[in-house]
């Protein structure tokens, strides 16, 4: 019996944006209409739109899958390895659980649990729901419980492996538009703390940006160059420690030097705040949380 689209979503695995995406971009199926042009998926929807979860999950582009026939979908996906495309084992209801999952996972040094656990947030929540309800939270939480001995530096290292992974990889079916805006991502040198950064490129891609990224522990002679060799629209830069340090400030005043006028400068990350008011200098662009870091992107974006 046909489902609408947010039970075609729980179905498949995919966020209800994405199947609108595929639809609408790449022609992967068409869905019935109602009297009233609400979208209704069959049997033959919902296991086309598995197959296809499955094989860009594994590296196929949805651009070239998405016209195929269903059988030649199932030929691909019984190529792959079959630990690749088993069904995720659990429902979570709430960002909350799937945070609790993650780190019961990290303790545990449970890798693909881990991974898996964050795949399966990205895909109910979206790439964005995920970042800010599930990765950011997670983040603090393996912080505060490393500061406090219930977590071992090495579960945190597991677990910051895993979330470099995922935040590296592009969300399957998502593309850049060719004269997408640039933007360098980077930790000045002598931070070392890299997953600031990683959201920072992964919120940009979300919001349409061609991203460099650079890593971290780099010096800003080097981050500019790459920027201004790519004309780059804006770098952005991840401080998450130490605050109040003279040498970040110095680094901070020297990279707006070295950027053309007209490209931004973005700072954001734990640490940001503490040096907003003594370095005083025009054409640095603060972010302060996740959400402000979003306001900025847009912004530079025009």
């Amino acid at each position: 019996m046909p489902c609408p689209i947010q039970h075609a979503s729980q179905l498949s695995g995919l966020s209800s944006h994405v199947i609108r995406i595929w639809e609408r971009r790449y022609n992967a199926l068409s869905p019935s209409r109602t009297g009233t042009n609400r979208r209704m998926y069959c049997e033959e929807a919902i296991k086309r739109l598995k197959l296809l979860r499955v094989l860009t999950e594994n590296g196929h582009r949805i651009g070239g899958v998405a016209r195929l026939c269903t059988t030649d979908l199932e030929e691909l996906v019984k190529k792959l390895p079959a630990s690749t495309i088993a069904a995720p084992e659990a429902n979570f209801e709430t960002a909350e659980h799937f945070v609790e999952a993650a780190i019961a996972a990290s303790k545990k040094y449970d890798s693909d649990k881990l991974r898996g656990v964050l795949l399966q947030a990205r895909r109910q929540l979206g790439q964005r729901g995920m970042l800010h309800q599930v990765i950011c939270p997670l983040i603090i939480q393996i912080g505060d419980n490393w500061q406090h001995g219930s977590l071992r530096p090495s579960h945190e290292h597991i677990a910051t492996a895993v979330i470099r992974e995922l935040l590296l990889t592009p969300v399957p079916g998502s593309q850049t538009a060719t004269h997408a805006p640039e933007l360098v991502v980077a930790t000045p040198a002598g931070e070392l703390h890299e997953l600031g950064a990683l959201i920072v490129a992964a919120s940009a891609r979300d919001l349409g940006w061609h991203v460099t990224y650079l890593g971290p522990n780099l010096p800003v002679e080097e981050i500019s160059a790459c920027a201004i060799a790519r004309h780059a629209k804006a770098v952005a830069l991840s401080v998450v420690y130490p605050e109040k340090c003279p040498v970040i400030e110095e680094k901070l005043r020297r990279m707006r030097d070295l950027l053309p006028p007209s490209m931004g400068l973005i700072v954001g990350g734990r640490a940001a705040e503490s040096y907003r008011d003594c370095v005083a200098v025009a054409g640095i662009q603060w972010a302060s949380c996740l959400h402000g870091l979003d306001e900025v992107l847009l912004k530079n974006q025009k």
